[in-house]
């Protein structure tokens, strides 16, 4: 930390936040549908990760119904992003294929080959 804790504790943290994170003049309407269809993609995929640490750590038994429902709305909200961005769920896995094969060249995962990626790769997943 480069401020003391007596230095921090004087700011206004609420207020420090809003100054931050509230910016209306760069706000952009444009991109709601596709932050809607993100934010919904997010969503269902964490209510699957609910259920599957439900089922892992308290004892929850394991519903592959709900899964596969939960499954049916990701791909709705993948299908609202790639409408979106102008893509294709099928140009969006061949893509993804082919930077996997760029990766892992004989299509078998590589540990050091996961560590070490091309600079280029480091962002994208």
């Amino acid at each position: 930390m480069t401020r003391s804790k007596d230095e921090l504790d004087k700011i206004d943290y609420s207020g420090f936040v809003d100054g931050l994170i509230k910016h209306p003049e760069t706000f952009n309407p444009r991109y709601l549908d596709m932050l809607h269809a993100a934010v919904g993609l997010a969503g269902e995929s964490g209510e699957i990760l609910e259920k599957i640490k439900k089922a892992t750590w308290q004892g929850h038994e394991l519903d592959y119904t709900k899964i596969f429902k939960e499954l049916g709305d990701v791909l709705f909200y993948f299908q609202a992003l790639c409408n979106e961005v102008g893509t294709t769920p099928a140009n969006v896995k061949y893509g993804n294929i082919d930077k996997l094969l760029d990766r892992y060249t004989d299509g078998v995962f590589d540990k050091e080959r996961s560590i070490n990626r091309d600079e280029g790769e480091t962002n994208q997943s």
